[in-house]
């Protein structure tokens, strides 16, 4: 009888230098030594060593003044490489440019990416309010109007399974924690052809979402996000109406 073994991946240091990369990430200021070992539960020499060679490859930078950290230079090249390389980025960009231009307000281009939405373009919107997303940076399916997008197109079955490798954590007041409730929230997202995003993420964010598709595939979703104060009826369908267009333009590149 033939048996399966479950692969594993090769060299745990490279999960581990990968993990301290994914810690400095969201850090705005620079971190310690110590801060490092402490969120990621490791010994200092292990971390020491990981970081010495993050820093010889310019993966990170060591400040020589305050002993800390913060990601390196050679990040970027690789993050903008990576960026062009993707087809629905290069695609896409002219139309999203076209939706910017007549809403106003911020457009974002992400991709599917372990369990999580992962910002590949950005737009600002024309107001003097700049919403904190960077491209690069990743948020939950569950409560965001991409991710939400995203879930509506897959069989309840990989939505339950999802829903059960994850914790749901309430963002906001508005966050749909309920598994049952988030189940009929994606069947409506599924019926009108778009998710919404009313606060569930971030607090005074609205946000409508569309997936992107390719021969019947899903290859990205795209967003417009505003400050709820700005979004009256007639804005919402405004919105709705030149997302569904956006997406239209799309997909006709992309299939033709």
């Amino acid at each position: 009888m033939e048996t399966t073994t479950e692969k594993k991946p090769y060299g745990t240091v490279l999960i581990r230098a990968k993990d301290i990369l994914d810690y400095l990430e969201y850090r705005v200021n620079p971190v310690s030594l110590q801060e490092i070992c402490t969120a990621l539960n490791t010994s200092k020499s292990t971390v020491l060593k990981i970081l010495n060679t993050l820093c010889s490859i310019d993966f990170v930078k060591r400040d020589e003044e305050t002993k800390k950290y913060t990601l390196g230079t050679a990040l970027i090249r690789y993050g903008e490489t990576a960026r062009k390389s993707f087809n629905i980025v290069n695609v896409a960009e002219a139309v999203l440019e076209e939706l910017n231009e007549v809403i106003g307000e911020t457009v974002h281009l992400g991709i599917y990416e372990q369990d999580h939405v992962v910002y590949v373009k950005k737009l600002n919107g024309k107001g003097q309010i700049i919403l904190s997303s960077q491209v690069g940076h990743t948020l939950p399916l569950y409560c965001s109007a991409m991710g939400k997008a995203y879930l509506a197109e897959q069989s309840e079955k990989d939505v339950r399974d999802y829903l059960s490798r994850i914790t749901i954590e309430k963002r906001t007041e508005n966050t749909i924690t309920d598994p049952e409730k988030l189940i009929q929230d994606l069947q409506e997202v599924k019926q009108r052809g778009y998710a919404i995003d009313n606060q569930e993420n971030e607090k005074d964010i609205y946000c409508i979402a569309v997936v992107i598709k390719r021969n019947g595939k899903i290859e990205g979703m795209m967003s417009v996000s505003a400050p709820r104060f700005r979004i009256t009826e007639e804005k919402k369908q405004k919105m709705i109406t030149s997302i569904l267009e956006a997406r239209q333009k799309i997909e006709s590149k992309l299939n033709g």
